[in-house]
């Protein structure tokens, strides 16, 4: 009897045991697979804005942290840095404009920015044997226009001796939006699964290339472009909340979006990623140390055919060098109307300010960093002052109720006071019918005139 009870016990321990082990691999698995999903559709799906993020979002160190952190990071995060993910910011100034580099700095700084200088050239100042050959003689160039293009080169030779792999340059008479950060993170996430390059990512660039290197230039201060007239079809459209609305958008750039397929109310909530056919304008653009060498090689070294954007034009249509064109631009011209808007060109009918910062306006933006700047740093100090010295408006309130309080007292007690004496003499009943009583003692207690 005794034995069969041990193998009763043994086998049933045996299947308690067995119960127990399936019902815990069946919530261990549920729960990895829940988790899985949910890391997927988080990473993939949310999104965080600028109005999210505390003001250590303008740390040059940040990095963005998902709520549910992934196995490598961000890389579009490193937009948020000061150089918005590229080696570095260079900005084209004359050295005498330093009312332009003061903006610059100022602007800059209050965006969470750092740039390096690189000093305009006076085309007088070059000699004729440092002119690059002009072999096609497409254009005269005048000496303004030399000049410009030597900053440029002076640009792209400094991105090649300080070995960075991307650098942004841009030219000192610019506006960008308030945003600047989240759109370059968004265009980031765009440009490293972007459906336009012809070879797939290397491993260097999917971890340390927050805008891939499969490009030269990235063109995105033009003023004027337009796509290749063959291939329409190639062209990334992608959600972007701080694009510029229709009416903030120039004609020029509703073209060309309206020629590759973005029209109607996607106006003003898609920006565009396309080949670079057509750009003229060098107010903003990205080159790769690789985009650098060509650069110099074809604009400097070989020839020098015309204007620097004008050139750069060329060699995208002719195929020597490689880019795409952001639009609408995230770079634009700042303008005051009047002879500072230009260094190139001279009109003796324009006063030297027009209308000032104060009165400036830029477009193919949707919220000015210039303008936010002024809104941002506006201070009333003495009003300020004023309101410290002032109490509360519910103090005042208090105070105005005791105030009255302990007059309407005193007038109590005073015509008590004064009733019961005049009721002795007879007087008082006499005055008090009349007034007179009252602006008599008015007129004692020294309140004439409040």
């Amino acid at each position: 009897m005794l034995p069969k009870l041990l193998h009763f016990y043994f086998f049933l321990t045996l299947a308690a045991g067995f119960i127990i082990g399936v019902i815990v691999a069946s919530y261990t698995l549920s729960q990895g697979f829940v988790g899985v999903d949910l890391g997927i559709h988080d990473t993939q799906f949310t999104n965080s804005t600028s109005d999210d993020l505390s003001s250590a979002a303008w740390n040059e160190s940040l990095v963005i942290e998902p709520s549910i952190e992934p196995s490598t990071p961000d890389l579009a995060s490193v937009a948020w840095n000061e150089s918005l993910g590229f080696g570095e910011v260079l900005y084209v100034s004359m050295p005498d404009r330093t009312d332009r580099q003061d903006a610059m700095t100022l602007a800059a700084s209050m965006s969470g920015l750092k740039l390096k200088l690189i000093n305009g050239v006076v085309g007088e100042s070059i000699s004729v044997k440092a002119v690059p050959d002009n072999n096609a003689n497409k254009w005269t160039l005048r000496l303004s226009e030399l000049g410009c293009w030597r900053a440029h080169a002076d640009a792209w030779r400094y991105v090649i001796d300080s070995n960075v792999e991307t650098a942004l340059i841009i030219e000192d008479d610019i506006d960008w939006d308030k945003n600047i950060h989240r759109i370059f993170q968004d265009l980031s996430s765009q440009m490293q699964n972007s459906t336009l390059r012809l070879v797939p990512p290397t491993e260097h660039e999917q971890t340390s290339a927050p805008y891939g290197l499969d490009w030269d230039v990235l063109v995105m201060g033009q003023c004027v472009d337009k796509a290749h007239p063959e291939h329409h079809d190639l062209v990334l459209v992608y959600d972007d909340p701080n694009v510029p609305s229709r009416k903030d958008t120039e004609e020029v750039f509703l073209k060309q979006m309206e020629s590759l397929g973005v029209k109607g109310n996607d106006v003003g909530k898609k920006r565009l990623i396309s080949p670079a056919y057509g750009p003229i304008c060098t107010m903003g653009y990205a080159i790769t140390r690789r985009g650098a060498q060509r650069l110099l090689l074809n604009l400097s070294y070989l020839n020098l055919r015309g204007p620097v954007d004008m050139d750069m034009m060329w060699n995208l249509q002719e195929g020597k060098i490689r880019g795409y064109s952001v639009t609408p631009p995230p770079f634009t011209a700042w303008r005051t109307g009047g002879q500072k808007d230009s260094d190139n060109k001279h009109d003796p009918k324009l006063t030297v300010s027009g209308k000032g910062n104060r009165g400036g306006w830029s477009s193919n933006i949707k919220s000015s960093a210039r303008i936010a700047m002024i809104n941002e740093l506006a201070m009333k100090n003495w009003v300020d002052y004023t309101k410290k010295a002032s109490p509360p408006e519910s103090e005042k309130q208090t105070g105005k109720e005791n105030n009255e309080n302990q007059t309407g007292k005193g007038n109590n007690e005073k015509q008590t006071g004064k009733g019961s004496n005049e009721e002795q003499t007879g007087k008082g009943s006499n005055e008090k019918q009349t007034g007179k009583g009252n602006n008599g003692e008015r007129k004692g207690n020294g309140t004439k005139g409040s």
